[in-house]
């Protein structure tokens, strides 16, 4: 049995109504919709299909916490099983997401680019790719997954918003703009294309023009999934304090940067990011610290990614932690052992250090730590506007 998807690629093992699903399913992942879990479904009813078994378990995959990780096996004992009746294409992504459970980013990544350099009309692929290629602070991966495609996909709704993110994070800022507000034509619902742009006028300092931006956007938002809600309204609270409005940021924080699903650590990774800038600020968060220290907490084992751990560790050292603190830099520094690639060892755990001493009012620990691991704060994964925060810190 073998179905096609809108793309005209191949789905084994599935039937009419699940190639549909898997459909519906890209759509809502391209957009940024709220209904990524009709996948579930429809891998749960076609056991055989290891595409779709496949992106079943990439989903709890990308929750971007060790409960992903167990969510994700039997999506993955059931890819596994039927991996050899698959075409060469939805082998390669079998790989890809064999290898990300295995933590080997370095072997998803490049699996993913060999599909999509061979198939280059999966734009779900691509996105997982672009996906991994940021996680990894690979710009110049980010951008070429787009490349590649781009004929195929010209004027294709989503797919713009996709280039301006890749373009901004190359600097290349006049271009990611046009691309940007030239996807928001094509779909005004783009959230993608609308954080891109965001992006560009915050690198300029285009902070009034931002906010209006945004709050001229954020009428979209409303039908979109929790992370890109959260994570554009950030953006909007960014705005606020480069303007200086610090109780419209905390205004922002309270309605949309926490409650809406405080277990997702993207969601705790926002609030972290947040606080952090309005008390360097001198901005008084009351006592907004504590749930997010809470849910904080429960990865404090979980190393899967430098840049959430970071965010973690900030909140449990400014809880006053001490013994948790130190705690986490130890296991840091284990899971610095076991890493081949130098970042968790040579940016991560020097940077942690230098964090744990700024709460500490060690402020020459804190420059003497931070300010060498600067030149490759990328290789952590995050934004630069995300990472800005560092740079603000060694400052304050």
């Amino acid at each position: 049995m073998k179905s096609t998807d809108r793309f005209e690629l191949p789905i084994t093992g599935a039937g009419a109504a699940a190639a549909e699903t898997y459909d519906r399913y890209v759509n809502e992942f391209l957009s940024y919709g709220p209904e990524l879990r009709c996948l579930f479904d429809a891998a749960d009813e076609n056991p055989g299909a290891p595409l779709l078994n496949a992106h079943a378990a990439a989903l709890h995959l990308a929750f971007e916490a060790a409960e992903g990780w167990t969510a994700s096996a039997p999506y993955l004992a059931q890819m596994q099983k039927h991996e050899a009746d698959a075409s060469e294409r939805e082998r390669l992504f079998c790989a890809a997401v064999s290898a990300w459970r295995r933590r080997d980013f370095a072997r998803t990544l490049d699996a993913l680019d060999e599909l999509t350099v061979r198939w280059p009309a999966d734009l779900c692929a691509i996105k997982w790719g672009q996906y991994h290629a940021f996680n990894l602070g690979d710009a110049a991966t980010l951008l070429r997954f787009w490349e590649r495609a781009r004929i195929v996909h010209e004027n294709a709704p989503y797919a713009h918003g996709m280039t301006a993110f890749a373009l901004e994070q190359n600097h290349r800022l006049a271009e990611a703009e046009d691309e940007g507000l030239r996807a928001s034509e094509i779909a005004i619902d783009d959230a993608w294309a609308h954080h891109a742009v965001a992006h560009v006028m915050e690198t300029q300092g285009r902070a009034r023009e931002g906010a209006r931006w945004l709050d001229h956007c954020a009428h979209t938002w409303e039908h979109k999934g929790v992370f890109i809600r959260d994570h554009n309204f950030w953006h909007a609270a960014l705005f606020r304090l480069a303007l200086g409005q610090e109780t419209e940021a905390l205004a922002i924080y309270d309605n949309y940067l926490w409650g809406a699903w405080p277990e997702f650590p993207q969601e705790q990774i926002g609030a972290v990011s947040m606080l952090w800038r309005l008390e360097l600020r001198g901005a008084d968060v009351g006592e907004r610290w504590a749930p997010v220290v809470a849910e904080a907490r429960k990865h404090a084992e979980d190393h899967l990614f430098p840049f959430h751990d970071l965010h973690y560790l900030y909140a449990l050292a400014r809880a006053g932690a001490p013994q948790e603190a130190d705690a986490f830099i130890a296991s840091l520094e284990v899971r610095a052992q076991k890493d081949d690639t130098g970042v968790w060892g040579g940016v991560a755990l020097p940077v942690a250090e230098g964090l744990v001493a700024f709460l500490r009012d060690d402020h020459e620990t804190a420059h003497e730590k931070i300010a060498p691991a600067l030149p490759d704060l990328h290789r952590i994964g995050g934004s630069h506007a995300q990472r800005h925060v560092f740079m603000e810190t060694l400052e304050a």
